[in-house]
């Protein structure tokens, strides 16, 4: 079960979006009584939904790179994070991998 620190404007919801899971879910794994209230440093242990694989974005790489490894293409690794300019990634930062 990957582990994700929360960061500045994370909420639940845009947790359990990238990592294809639920709010209800990453709640329950974590004991957290109110959804609404975490906060920035904050671990969780995220249970990822079946079909999703998540990466964590290296110094050097670039979409171009991490889609090749992954077997995909940078359009779907765009489609799949909401990036808005693919020249713009930076390390540490967590991406969807489609699966085909």
């Amino acid at each position: 079960m990957p582990i994700y620190t929360v960061q500045s404007g994370d909420t639940l919801s845009s947790i359990a979006e990238i990592f294809g899971t639920s709010v209800e879910a990453i709640a329950q794994a974590n004991g957290i009584p109110n959804p609404d209230l975490i906060f920035a440093g904050q671990t969780l242990c995220v249970p990822v939904g079946p079909n999703v694989q998540v990466y964590v974005v290296q110094e050097g790489d670039t979409l171009g790179k991490i889609a090749q490894r992954f077997g995909t293409t940078v359009d779907a690794l765009v489609e799949a994070n909401n990036i808005e300019d693919p020249d713009l990634i930076f390390p540490g930062q967590r991406l969807r991998i489609p699966r085909r």
